[in-house]
């Protein structure tokens, strides 16, 4: 009963503010409740630690960025298109997710304790899942050959290259304290992998 009356998506969102402002371990299930204005009892009964609220927003930012892997790799048009469209979505959404961004952003340059801790709250199934759609980058690569827009190259390297510079692109904005429109870094990462990889 008490999981139905408690505001999930309150609590997420809360907790991706206060994660950003004050870092996830930093963080406390009383910081939590005082901002979505519930009784830490009725927090405690949904979410029992942080850890928990962490790994929810884990599993709900994963299925929505699979969703959108998904979709985009049914979607018809050029590979290019779709390649630059689907990194401009992730690394917004990357912007607008702590806890993913986390993920993402790995490097001795802001290898900090967060980032350990939000990695240590990964399942196995979003592990996979984040697999999974390093995959569907590599078939988005694939097409793209076929369109002889691209050239032979692995397209499961080359997915996972992308991925890394995606991460560094948030790991660059986080060393600078830059807070601009991340979209900008999305459009630099696709015009470095494309120089690289088109014909």
């Amino acid at each position: 009963m008490a999981k139905e009356s408690v505001p999930v998506d309150s609590i997420l969102e809360a907790a991706q503010r206060l994660f950003l402002a004050k870092g996830c371990q930093n963080t406390s299930l009383e910081d939590i409740a005082k901002e979505v204005k519930i009784d830490i009892k009725k927090l405690k009964a949904a979410f029992p630690s942080v850890e928990d609220i962490v790994r929810k927003i884990l599993d709900r930012d994963i299925a929505e960025s699979t969703e959108l892997f998904t979709r985009t790799i049914n979607d018809r048009g050029k590979a290019d298109v779709k390649l630059a469209r689907l990194v401009r979505e992730l690394m917004v959404r990357y912007q607008q997710s702590y806890v993913v961004s986390c993920v993402v952003c790995e490097g001795i340059e802001h290898a900090d304790s967060d980032i350990r801790f939000v990695k240590s709250c990964l399942t196995p199934e979003q592990i996979d899942r984040y697999r999974h759609n390093t995959a569907i980058l590599g078939r988005l690569i694939a097409q793209g050959q076929s369109e002889a827009l691209f050239t032979d190259a692995d397209p499961v390297e080359a997915a996972y290259l992308l991925r890394g510079m995606m991460g560094a692109a948030v790991r660059y904005r986080l060393v600078t304290g830059k807070d601009d429109d991340i979209r900008d870094h999305a459009d630099f990462v696709m015009r470095i992998f494309l120089k690289g990889l088109l014909r």
